[in-house]
């Protein structure tokens, strides 16, 4: 391929990707390191006040108002502030503070254990709301990617070794949880579990009693985790059934005339061929759990559960704060890149050769 078809074939991408990945980022970038506000100026407002007798009193009060431009619209200032906005979202204050208290005694005198100091260290950590919000992130990303690559492989297995007429049928089942948008899968389950819902009914009548699932946040976070796995196994599943139809069939056959049974033939050629794919599902979900959203809003909010993405979102529709939330931001996209490096340096060594 000559360099003007090359150039023509990836252009609209670069393109693409130019406008609504790197040009937003520079934005958001700029943002996260400058500050606005509304430019003002110290005015003098007279005021009468009626006393008795007709006689008025006329009091003169210096006051701030904004300076308005030539269309009478208020005067916004921007100012570089470095790094201050990280240091807003992130409060390593108070994540050192957490660090630094004394937690030697109870509230009693009593001499605290190991374990009691190491849980009220958690506690305090995880009341900080970017580390909260960063230690249910990765609690969410890594008990959900284990998850939807055993499972996914097990239901792709499954769906291989049926009759070719019923696979059809099982793949759009399968694929259903992962058609439905995030926002509607969540207020799926959200239902489910509601204090009055199926569920709890349906507990109540075995004679287990009222269970309130929306009313702590173990049982919010075991939610949104297993509507994670529920919502994107069909992905995996998806991409390894794929793979499965690649998988050489001289080899298996060979495998199979050697002696080797059915999971030594899984273990010895199908994982490893399918190894590449692991890897592309690890690296897509990673990112996509990093950015876990719809289920902590429909959920939790804040109260219960809480997520990096979440926590931009708060800044930025309840703080009203444009440039902290552009920080929050790029701490996520920070955060994302970090979480990707292991995979992306192993796929790399997979790829050249290097043991």
């Amino acid at each position: 391929m000559n360099l003007k078809s090359f150039l023509a074939f990836v252009g609209p991408s670069v393109m693409a990707m130019l406008c609504l990945i790197a040009i937003p980022l520079i934005g958001v970038a700029y943002l996260s390191i400058h500050s606005s506000y509304v430019k003002t100026e110290i005015v003098e407002v007279k005021s009468s006040v009626p006393l008795f007798g007709g006689l008025t009193k006329t009091t003169v009060e210096k006051v701030p108002q904004p300076v308005l431009d030539e269309n009478g619209q208020p005067v916004k200032v921007w100012e570089y502030v470095g790094a201050r906005n990280f240091d807003t979202v992130a409060d390593p204050s108070g994540l050192a503070e957490a660090f630094r208290k004394d937690r030697s005694q109870t509230d009693q005198g009593q001499p605290t254990s190991f374990k009691q100091r190491m849980y009220g260290l958690y506690r305090d950590v995880t009341d900080v709301d970017f580390w909260g919000a960063l230690e249910f992130t990765l609690l969410y990303a890594f008990i959900t990617t284990p998850c939807i690559i055993v499972l996914g492989f097990i239901l792709a297995v499954i769906v291989n070794s049926v009759v070719k007429w019923i696979r059809g049928p099982l793949i759009f089942c399968s694929l259903l949880p992962h058609i439905i948008t995030p926002v509607v899968g969540s207020l799926s389950i959200y239902w489910l579990f509601l204090d009055n819902a199926i569920v709890a009914a349906m507990l109540e009548q075995l004679g287990m009693g009222k269970i309130y699932f929306l009313k702590s946040a173990l049982s919010i976070s075991t939610l949104i985790i297993l509507y994670g796995v529920w919502h994107v196994t069909p992905f995996a599943f998806v991409i390894l059934y794929a793979g499965l139809q690649t998988v050489p069939q001289d080899a298996l056959q060979a495998a199979e005339v050697d002696g080797a049974n059915y999971f030594q033939r899984l273990r010895y050629i199908i994982i490893p061929h399918l190894s590449a794919l692991f890897s592309f599902i690890i690296l897509i979900h990673l990112m996509d759990a990093y950015r876990i959203f719809e289920p902590v809003l429909v959920f939790g909010s804040n109260l219960f559960a809480n997520s990096l993405q979440y926590l931009t979102y708060y800044i930025l529709n309840f703080e009203d704060n444009y440039s902290k939330a552009a920080a929050s931001a790029i701490l996520t996209v920070i955060g994302i890149c970090i979480l990707l490096l292991p995979s992306l340096r192993r796929t790399y060594r997979e790829q050249k050769g290097v043991a």
